[in-house]
């Protein structure tokens, strides 16, 4: 029987203006550490590369994309259905008995990501925003019969004007998880800079620790993880209240600069044809002609930033936080599944990764 995901999309916000408070309670046991990773893409499609890495790794929880929560830019200012769901996760037919069968003992987390877009245009309305998260994402696991649910996750790159708003949606989470009767742990991402604020209402985090650099500084040597870029949070990690563990990146991509400005990100550029570019600096090409890439045009002088995760950087990465974290029970997360760039480590590296800390 062909599955299909379309019947589930609900409008994601009645009129309700409310406020939730409540203090955490661990309602539920700590989770057992282990190996895992995130899958972050629209479509679950694991085939025999991926499949095996689970395998070969010891991959014991998946943080699995579920949707993304956006802002709704048609609808009326004010309208309590500003946020609606978007790109949401479709499994392929041949994924069901994969899911019932060899990855029945896998636990899954569902996440939902949620922009700041959404978040601001839901402000005051966070209680039915999360009322529909939750129960999308309840009929969604069962409907795709998703093995091993006990923690739903949200993921929000959340600032000092969006704390109450996403600490009230905390709450609120919190609160329908208790109305369905859904046995869920809470969780968050964590990024970097909001280790310096207060912690989100929530049982546990994982710390994102990627994207460490900015987009925007032409002179930046790696923007996806660089130990310099991490180093000054670690002095806020010791203290930090939730039990987290740790996500890493196992990905490249390359960044496009004109006049030293940002323009935007890219892949698959082969910067290694010496007739287009020129190598000018450290992991920097610059396009010696006009270069006509997918829908953009490369102009001559244009620079192009080759970046990646380095093993070394990570593990350096990772000797920092196992420190912060020392004597607390903390596991490793890595961003993401992706056969093509794992392939690009060796299986030693990936354990080291992975290797618990305590």
């Amino acid at each position: 029987m062909k599955h299909s995901l379309t019947s589930l999309v609900a409008a994601l916000l009645v009129t309700v203006t409310a406020a939730c408070t409540g203090a955490v309670t661990e309602e539920t046991p700590a989770p057992p550490e282990k190996n895992s990773v995130y899958y972050w893409k629209t479509v679950l499609r694991l085939d025999s590369a991926g499949q095996a890495f689970i395998r070969r790794h010891d991959i014991g929880r998946i943080y699995l994309r579920m949707f993304d929560v956006t802002e709704d830019e048609y609808a009326p200012a004010g309208s309590p259905y500003r946020a609606v769901p978007n790109a949401s996760l479709r499994i392929d037919d041949d994924q069901y008995r994969l899911l019932s069968d060899s990855l029945a003992d896998i636990e899954f987390v569902p996440v939902v990501y949620i922009t700041l877009d959404a978040l601001r245009a839901m402000r005051y309305h966070e209680d039915e925003l999360a009322s529909n998260i939750v129960t999308r994402v309840r009929n969604m696991c069962s409907y795709n019969a998703l093995p091993g649910v006990h923690e739903l996750q949200l993921d929000c790159d959340w600032t000092s004007t969006t704390e109450h708003s996403f600490f009230s949606l905390c709450r609120s989470v919190r609160q329908s998880i208790d109305t369905l009767g859904l046995p869920w742990r809470l969780s968050s991402t964590i990024r970097l800079h909001q280790l310096a604020r207060k912690a989100p209402p929530v049982d546990r985090g994982v710390l994102m620790v990627y994207n460490t650099g900015s987009f925007n500084d032409p002179d930046a040597s790696n923007s996806i993880i660089d130990p310099a870029d991490v180093r000054p949070y670690m002095k806020h990690l010791a203290g930090y209240p939730l039990p987290l563990n740790a996500a890493y990146p196992t990905y490249s991509w390359q960044l496009l600069f004109r006049k030293r400005r940002f323009i935007g990100l890219m892949s698959g550029l082969n910067v290694q044809d010496t007739a287009q570019f020129a190598l000018t600096g450290t992991n920097r090409y610059t396009a010696r002609r006009d270069i006509p890439y997918r829908s953009r045009m490369i102009l001559k002088g244009d620079v192009v930033r080759q970046e990646s995760s380095a093993p070394g950087d990570i593990l350096a990465v990772k000797a920092m936080i196992d420190r912060q974290l020392s004597g607390r029970p903390h596991s490793s997360v890595i961003y993401h599944l992706d056969t093509d760039n794992l392939s690009k480590y060796s299986s030693d590296e990936i354990d080291s990764i992975l290797s618990q800390g305590r």
